[in-house]
């Protein structure tokens, strides 16, 4: 796979421009159904506010998580504190309308307190849909864990639904984690892809 950074996919220098470019009304719903489904909120929309979007193509920096999952770890050189040492996932890939369960395994090396954050950017093809910052704990505390979390071995099991309503295409999530004193937790991106109905 050829690894390139950094990759311009769209300029929009107005959104005069936006409205003109031939793609937007076929697009736009789409995005706003995604945000929806999934319950975003997205601050400012991508077809309001001028701007350029970069993003990042496969990255040499990625190590597969075992369990042939669709979960890849990314800043893999960096050090992080969380080792995962698997996940599975079933179904594998993952289908609209059916529950979805994923088991995952894993080491952290140091206590994880209140005030850790996730930084999660999510893509739809090449439009970003999401860039948002969300309270660590908050999150883990939906899969059944409460901060402070020791270190040490952990294992995660969680049941969650995916809604028929999602658009098809191709997700694209990010997700960087932090300790409240900015400690890098870990790093993991998936990829799905949902067929047309």
């Amino acid at each position: 796979m050829v690894a390139l950074k950094n990759i311009v996919l769209f300029t929009l220098s107005s959104s005069v421009a936006v409205q003109g470019l031939s793609i937007v009304p076929a697009v736009k719903p789409l995005y706003e159904r995604a945000l929806s489904v999934f319950n975003f909120q997205s601050e400012q929309s991508i077809f309001e506010q001028p701007k350029v979007i970069y993003a990042s193509l496969p990255d040499v920096d990625e190590k597969p998580v075992p369990g042939d999952s669709p979960i890849v770890q990314c800043d893999a050189s960096q050090p992080q504190i969380l080792s995962l040492e698997s996940v599975v996932i079933d179904p594998n890939p993952p289908l609209r309308g059916a529950n979805l369960t994923f088991i995952a395994n894993g080491y952290i090396s140091e206590d994880i307190e209140e005030g850790a954050y996730v930084e999660v950017d999510v893509r739809y093809g090449f439009i970003k849909l999401i860039h948002q910052t969300f309270d660590f704990c908050e999150e883990v505390s939906k899969i059944d864990l409460e901060c402070p979390i020791s270190k040490g071995q952990q294992v995660i099991t969680k049941e969650v639904a995916i809604p028929n309503e999602v658009p098809p295409g191709k997700y694209i999530v990010n997700a960087r984690a932090y300790t409240k004193d900015d400690v890098f937790i870990t790093c993991l991106t998936a990829t799905i892809e949902f067929p047309p109905i």
